[in-house]
């Protein structure tokens, strides 16, 4: 009897204990800064989505799951994805972050972390600044979101080079590309980046990028590289004439380049032991005729089969693809495709006005001197070399125009109607229309459909390739591609809701968490108690980028808030003018 009453008294007591501790765990009111309650999370790291609440308290998450207290802020997530902020691989932020530090069109599409210095470019160093100060400069500016820096292998080359790059660099100057690359790396750098189309990282030869990958290993970095050959190009023995549509190559390089460069990057990283990003992955395989999708489809296969095959022999590399088919697509005048100065062949164009060019079309002797400049090979429109791609034409659409009926034509079907060369046919809209607009909705190296193949392979990540540009741009000319304001919600809403090519999960593990790993950020790109509070809730149903060529400039749809840093930086489809970003530091993570 005494046994059974002290049972019953040692259970009365353990239930007493367990309602206290029930109490304290999930009643006490506790005074976060943000409470996002009922929403759907998903936590970065690829596992299933789950219903719940997520606390913020200073610049950290407090708790993830079923929480209860008090917060400053509460936000009803009811119906909405919250998810870690979008990472993003490759950018080009660094290069405006002082003069637009807010980065508004980065932060309205849910950008809070991005990774500068890719393509061998970055603002530091120079004569007299070093790739810490630079750091430094940005940390006392104040920025709106994360920035995570490489160093570019240009600055670096023309500090110790100057002009005179266009050459192979001796043992001395490598020595000291080396030093000026440990500095960066002390600094904070988190590695270095090339590129391999023409600029002063293009001249160098392997010996000289393995020996700089090795110091940036030697610090745990990473080498991130735009590979040789990417660009449409056309061989010139004039190292004068090397410019974006020219380079110093053996003329098969137009055709099997991209897969050299490839191959050359996984060389680097198994020589020199780091760790590679290959930047914008693009086709390595050039197919530039028409052609059904079932071989655009065996195309971009074969292109991660290169991959692969670097992947087996054993190095260590991801790369990022471009989450949209219309990533340098813009509106442009076409006659001012004629007076872009990167054309070798067109410099001489530069002494008429536009005026005089018009009227200058309208004759035969003026046509066939420009026919001449196509013939050489100095003629690329934009990024398609018109002898690089014969078929130039099928990439340019017409989106305003006098003559009404050209507005939503290619060139080759306004060619077709009018049984005219494409070319012909653009020196006769040029003299009807000097004002009329066109714009290259397609590029061959990295089509919707090759983008699908690419983001579903384990070691893709989604990036931009963008940089800040402001979210107020009055010509028309001077307006970005539409992906620069939402190209994180168009991956989103088209790869994932519309053309489901990954769960929704998998998907924003290759915009946060997956980046994160890739860098070594430490908790960054992951929803949980002690992480970052980097975090983008949105409306899955709707989220989209809303811009389009003839009107760019507009937020993306279902981007509901934005942190930074534990900060509200955007809601109610408005930046709040907050500045909790930092210059995230190799040497600290």
């Amino acid at each position: 009897m005494r046994l059974k009453k002290l049972i019953s008294k040692l259970g009365v007591f353990c239930l007493i204990f367990y309602s206290i501790a029930q109490i304290f765990s999930y009643s006490t009111p506790v005074n976060y800064d943000v409470l996002i309650k009922n929403t759907k999370i998903i936590d970065g790291t690829g596992r299933a989505a789950f219903v719940g609440d997520i606390a913020i308290k200073g610049e950290k998450i407090v708790g993830v799951g079923k929480i209860s207290g008090s917060a400053a802020t509460v936000i009803n997530g009811a119906g909405l994805v919250t998810c870690p902020g979008f990472i993003d691989p490759h950018s080009h932020a660094d290069m405006d972050i002082e003069k637009y530090p807010l980065a508004e069109n980065l932060v309205m599409q849910g950008i809070t972390t991005f990774v500068g210095g890719n393509c061998a470019m970055s603002p530091a160093p120079l004569k007299d600044l070093t790739f810490g100060h630079w750091l430094s400069k940005v940390e006392q500016k104040g920025i709106s979101l994360n920035y995570v820096p490489l160093v570019g292998h240009n600055p670096i080359r023309e500090l110790v080079m100057g002009k005179d790059f266009r050459r192979k660099a001796t043992a001395a100057e490598i020595k000291k590309m080396k030093e000026i690359l440990e500095e960066a790396m002390k600094s904070g750098s988190f590695g270095y980046s090339s590129f391999g189309d023409p600029s002063p990282s293009h001249f160098a030869d392997i010996e000289e990028l393995i020996e700089l990958a090795k110091v940036a290993a030697k610090y745990n970095g990473i080498y991130a590289t735009h590979t040789r050959h990417l660009q449409d190009q056309w061989p010139t023995d004039d190292p004068e004439l090397v410019a974006y549509d020219l380079y110093l190559g053996p003329p098969e390089d137009v055709w099997v380049g991209a897969y050299r460069g490839y191959i050359e990057a996984m060389e680097i990283g198994r020589r020199a032991k780091i760790p590679v990003q290959i930047s914008h992955l693009g086709w390595a395989y050039r197919i530039p005729q028409p052609h059904p999708d079932f071989l655009e489809e065996a195309i971009a296969k074969a292109t991660l089969w290169v991959i692969d095959q670097g992947i087996k022999k054993g190095t260590d590399v991801t790369f990022d693809v471009i989450a949209t088919a219309d990533s340098i697509s813009k509106q442009f005048k076409i006659i001012d495709a004629f007076y872009v100065e990167r054309v070798g062949g067109l410099s001489w164009i530069q002494q008429f006005s536009k005026e005089e060019f018009v009227q200058r079309l309208t004759t035969r002797e003026f046509r066939n001197r420009l026919r001449k400049v196509l013939d050489a090979g100095r003629l690329k429109f934009y990024m398609v070399h018109t002898k690089a791609d014969p078929y130039w034409f099928d990439c340019f659409r017409i989106l305003s125009c006098k003559n009404k009926n050209y507005e939503g034509k290619t060139i080759g079907e306004i060619a077709g109607i009018a049984n005219t060369d494409p070319l012909e046919t653009v020196f006769d809209i040029i003299v009807e229309d000097p004002k009329a607009t066109w714009v290259q909705f397609l590029d061959k190296r990295d089509t919707d459909l090759i983008n699908c193949v690419f983001l579903k392979h384990p070691a893709a990540l989604a990036c931009t390739d963008i940089g800040i540009v402001p979210t107020k741009i009055e010509k028309p000319e001077d307006w970005p591609s539409p992906p620069a304001y939402g190209l994180y919600p168009h991956y989103i809403g088209h790869y994932i809701r519309q053309k489901g090519i990954l769960s929704l999960e998998e998907g924003i593990k290759k915009a946060t968490f997956a980046v994160a790993q890739r860098f070594g950020l430490k908790n960054r790109g992951i929803l949980r108690t002690g992480a970052y509070a980097d975090i983008v809730v949105f409306d899955f149903n709707t989220i989209k980028q809303k811009g389009d060529f003839l009107n760019p400039v507009q937020p993306p749809d279902g981007i509901e808030h934005v942190f930074v840093n534990g900060k509200i930086v955007y809601r109610d489809m408005n930046h709040t003018g907050k500045k909790p970003g930092i210059v995230l530091r190799s040497t600290k993570r």
